[in-house]
């Protein structure tokens, strides 16, 4: 493999995204401003709510090369693809100048709300789009497992015992990162505790037979026994958690070693353009070829609060209208649930830890109604469309998204 691959930039990995990105440089579209939305589709089954993650892992990664399309790189990724000269010539050597606004990590979330957007030249929005859906569909889908253990453990002790059989260190972090986030309270790697501070809580599992110290006095008696931790296994450990508690059993915590095979229960996050730049001004679009199950203009959602600090509902606005007032609607107050992440291909913060991120979503669970966080038939949470968005979509009939 090409040294120049090995070191390239995140977004010169999805080779269908690239063919995609040639395609707009020949349609004469690429440096046009384009806005994408990044939302999820449905549910995980029994599944009420989600828990973003993901976004912080995706920064890190568009931060690392310098915001900058590397020569070299974008040649090979030529070669390799069979893409067009002025691909790479539109590329080669260009500062990524993106915006990103997105949920922060932790935010809890419902499907068909803009949990992310980019904006910028087409052809780069694109790009970033096709590297964000896959980061936050894997993050969001260990996060949101993390967090139903976290629930069936009854708030105990849930460990990360996932991350630390990735094999390789981006995907391992990404990993523990989003199940910190959900609720894991540690975790068994020892790169993931290096590197992002996580605690670590581990226990040796060699088998050593007759070579094995005489077993301590205390060993099998309650107090042993209830600071063990116990492995689930993988398979089904929600349903393995919760018979668990149903008989009684106790443990020091919850080791969870199938994090990261969740997102086979998640729906794809789409990541559709919503508004493209015509004559200088914003044109509405639903996707690139006008589909009717996108959500036309760019978007922003505010959580309304009550009195008692709950969440009532969420609020899908258009980003030029003004926010529906709490008082008209009944409720005490509203906090947009996305911020500024990036402005032209520069984060604006320093990166978040982990940490942040798990006590968010520990809050945001705590504000939801009680029977929207069930493991099985939940309540659905309210979200809603604002009344210039509704006008925008008629004559479909208004509601609630789900």
């Amino acid at each position: 493999m090409p040294a120049a691959l090995l070191r390239a930039s995140p977004l010169l990995r999805d080779g269908r995204a690239l063919l995609d990105a040639d395609r707009l440089v020949h349609a004469g579209v690429a440096d046009r401003r384009a806005s994408f939305e990044l939302a999820f589709a449905a549910m995980p089954p029994h599944a009420g709510f989600l828990v973003v993650a993901g976004v912080e892992a995706a920064l890190e990664a568009l931060a690392a090369d310098g915001a900058r399309f590397d020569a070299a790189a974008v040649a090979a990724a030529r070669a390799a693809c069979g893409l067009s000269d002025a691909l790479e010539e539109r590329l080669a050597g260009a500062t990524l100048s993106v915006d990103i606004d997105a949920m922060p990590d932790g935010t809890i979330a419902f499907p068909g709300t803009p949990v992310a957007s980019v904006e910028g030249p087409f052809v780069e929005a694109l790009l970033v789009g096709a590297l964000l859906a896959p980061a936050l569909r894997r993050g969001t889908a260990a996060a949101t497992r993390a967090a139903r253990l976290h629930i069936a453990a009854g708030g105990g002790d849930v460990i990360d015992g996932s991350s630390a059989s990735v094999p390789f260190a981006d995907e391992a972090l990404a990993l523990a990162r989003a199940a910190h986030v959900g609720g894991a309270a540690a975790t068994t790697s020892a790169l993931a505790a290096t590197a992002l501070g996580i605690p670590f809580r581990g226990e040796a599992g060699i088998d050593l037979g007759e070579l094995a110290p005489p077993p301590s006095p205390l060993e099998g008696r309650w107090p042993w026994y209830a600071d063990r931790m116990i492995d689930l296994g993988g398979d089904d450990e929600e349903a393995l958690l919760l018979e668990a508690r149903r008989v009684g059993a106790s443990a020091g915590g919850w080791v969870a070693s199938g994090l990261g095979e969740a997102v086979e229960g998640l729906p794809a996050a789409r990541c559709e353009l919503v508004a493209l730049e015509e004559a200088g001004a914003w044109a509405l679009r639903q996707g690139t070829s006008d589909r009717g199950d996108v959500i036309a203009g760019r978007k922003m959602v505010a959580r309304y609060y009550d009195e008692a600090g709950r969440a009532a509902f969420d609020v899908i606005h258009l980003a030029h209208e003004r926010m529906l007032a709490p008082r008209a609607l009944g409720v005490a107050r509203l906090a947009p649930l996305a911020r500024a992440a990036m402005r032209g291909g520069r984060a604006l913060e320093s990166p978040e830890p982990a940490s942040a991120g798990r006590e968010r979503s520990l809050a945001g669970r705590q504000q939801l109604p009680d029977a929207v966080a069930h493991l099985r038939a939940p309540a659905r949470y309210p979200v809603q469309f604002s009344p210039a968005l509704i006008a925008l979509r008629e004559p479909d009939p208004p509601g609630v998204l789900r």
